[in-house]
């Protein structure tokens, strides 16, 4: 019988992918321990209780990298092993870890806020004070999202029977997170939502090209509406629009038709961004299939150099 080694897959993850699962593993087995040691008590500066955590602010960061039992865990190390290894090869470390820190803490600033509001209106001391908000769910959401605007056609066969594109999971998911919430109350299911809202604004109107001439992603299949049924679609459409309209007169984004980093003062007329926009986009999906293709074990001689058009480019924004 041949022998079994972990070591050929260990040595395809790489670094940055490797820091953050053992970052995730080393913070929930720390709390779990402290759990065992302080009869099931959560450790207040790790997790994120809105009652609590304005004493401990880097909760904000930590809470997301605690998981409370070893299930949620393994699923978790999993999933974020095998999501930041495909996105760590596409937009390279130092982007991975922008768009995690951006929706771990921008999830997690929401679900503080949303506590306290809770309280505030209708006096119910759980919201602060009850379980605390913890977990990669915000994340695991938000990787979906970008997921959705890489790959959103690639079709996924789930065991064995199940076959759905890689545009529906995050609407799947987010169905799981309003029927947990319901039954098992907000915290911390109500993550997914925030986690899924933070990574398409993020990815939407800020995130930066490689070539560093674009921010955002204007494509019309990217917008907001999208992300709901085609029956609701215009209504979504009106009310994104006008806090998108806000948004702009606050100074909080760009409006779409105004030049970025000088790259759109050359475009053709009414709808040139979008049109411009889509065909980076096609270009980019196609260098993002080849460069996917590409063996992961370099070869004994470099290759020659090339250039890659931009994976991310910048489309129109709801």
């Amino acid at each position: 019988m041949p022998a079994i080694s972990f070591l050929p897959f260990l040595q395809s993850v790489p670094l940055t992918t490797r820091l953050l699962v053992i970052t995730q593993i080393s913070l929930s087995l720390l709390v779990m321990l402290y759990r065992l040691m302080v009869q099931g008590s959560d450790m207040p500066w790790l997790v994120l209780s809105p009652g609590k955590s304005w004493l401990y602010p880097w909760t904000l960061v930590t809470a997301g990298w605690v998981e409370n039992n070893l299930v949620e865990l393994a699923f978790s190390a999993l999933s974020l092993g095998f999501a930041s290894r495909y996105l760590e090869r596409v937009w390279g470390p130092r982007e991975l870890v922008r768009f995690c820190l951006v929706v771990v803490i921008g999830g997690n600033v929401i679900a503080f806020g949303f506590g306290w509001l809770v309280f505030l209106v209708i006096g119910q001391e759980d919201a602060i004070y009850g379980p605390p908000f913890h977990g990669l769910s915000g994340l695991q959401a938000g990787f979906l999202v970008a997921f959705t605007q890489l790959i959103p056609e690639h079709q996924l066969q789930m065991f064995g029977v199940i076959k759905m594109r890689v545009k529906s999971l995050p609407g799947v998911y987010l169905l799981i997170s309003n029927v947990l919430v319901i039954l098992l109350g907000p915290s911390p299911y109500i993550l997914i939502q925030f986690g899924f809202f933070v990574a398409w604004v993020y990815l939407r109107f800020f995130k930066l090209s490689e070539d560093g001439q674009f921010r955002g992603d204007r494509s019309e299949t990217f917008a907001f509406q999208y992300w709901f049924p085609p029956i609701i679609r215009p209504y979504i459409s009106i009310a994104a629009n006008k806090v998108f309209s806000l948004a702009v007169k606050l100074h909080l984004t760009q409006a779409w038709d105004e030049p970025s980093l000088g790259t759109y003062q050359s475009l053709p007329g009414p709808g040139g961004a979008r049109a411009e926009a889509e065909r980076r986009r096609a270009l980019a999906l196609k260098a993002l299939d080849a460069r996917m293709a590409s063996p992961a074990v370099p070869s004994p001689t470099p290759p020659p150099a090339t250039t890659v058009p931009a994976a991310v480019v910048k489309v129109e924004g709801e």
